[in-house]
């Protein structure tokens, strides 16, 4: 069950602290906010902390796994038809330029760039409509990719390469300098590693197909920790969600493939 433990005010925004064109945040703009983070809380076990903006306002819930932030949930201001989901934030160093060269590369700036409580952001779609944002503060220096309660963040796209080409082109990937995220193409996918840590771990991975249940959709897909698939699994399914892809795999490889009441598909991978 989701536990409330109180209420923050935004923190003022600060610059990134994050790889050049690394994940740095995720978002999910909810049909029913409340009841998107009633379901979270149950099969994942997060608990929420109400976010307030100006004037004292709530404006989304910060959702945390044992005190590591896992990104915020906050009520669609309207309906576009598709469910962008939980929806991945890259780090930039020049919000601007990166629009400019989204702009350069026909694709769509749907939000942006836009000053907010939380920072300057965009929203934008890529090459196959699949969503994404842009930000230029770090929401929280304590998010992360792959050691925490996110587990993995992925592109299911049309062309593997296109999609590199078009995300590095904007994000700087395979650049120069030590700060930004470099790739490298293995087993059919491309890996986005952390250039700038140690151990220069994946942070995003891009590969070919579609999620699965979803044929035909290309998307932004994450992957979060649980301590048993299985009941997460079970709990989904009796919370008003689906089970896509049974759990399957041994120990710490065992995964399967939910969707949330609002139809948005996500993976639970063991801890």
């Amino acid at each position: 069950m989701t536990t409330d433990i109180g209420t923050t005010r935004i923190p003022a925004p600060r610059a990134t602290e994050r790889t050049r064109g690394a994940p740095s945040w995720l978002s999910y703009a909810a049909r029913d906010a409340r009841a998107a983070v009633e379901f979270y809380g149950y099969v994942l076990g997060w608990c929420r902390v109400p976010l307030l903006g100006a004037a004292g306002r709530t404006r989304s819930a910060l959702v945390l796994r044992a005190g590591a932030p896992v990104g915020a949930i906050s009520q669609a201001s309207c309906d576009l038809g598709v469910h962008a989901g939980w929806m991945p934030h890259f780090a930039v160093d020049d919000l601007d330029g990166a629009v400019g060269r989204l702009r350069d590369r026909g694709a769509t700036v749907a939000v942006g760039p836009l000053t907010t409580a939380a920072g300057r952001v965009a929203v934008a779609a890529g090459p196959h409509d699949e969503v994404f944002g842009l930000r230029h503060q770090a929401v929280d220096p304590r998010w992360s990719v792959g050691d925490g309660p996110v587990a993995r963040i992925e592109l299911y796209t049309g062309d593997v390469f296109a999609a590199a080409l078009f995300y590095g082109g904007v994000l700087g990937w395979a650049g120069e300098s030590a700060d930004s995220c470099q790739v490298e193409y293995t087993g059919g996918r491309i890996v986005v590693r952390d250039g700038a840590r140690a151990g220069s771990r994946p942070v995003a991975t891009l590969g070919e197909g579609a999620v699965p249940g979803f044929e035909g959709q290309h998307r932004w897909h994450t992957a979060f920790r649980v301590a048993d698939v299985d009941a997460a699994a079970d709990i989904a399914a009796a919370q008003g969600g689906r089970v896509i892809t049974p759990p399957r795999g041994p120990g710490g490889l065992r995964e399967a493939v939910l969707a949330d009441r609002e139809g948005v598909p996500f993976t639970v991978v063991a801890e």
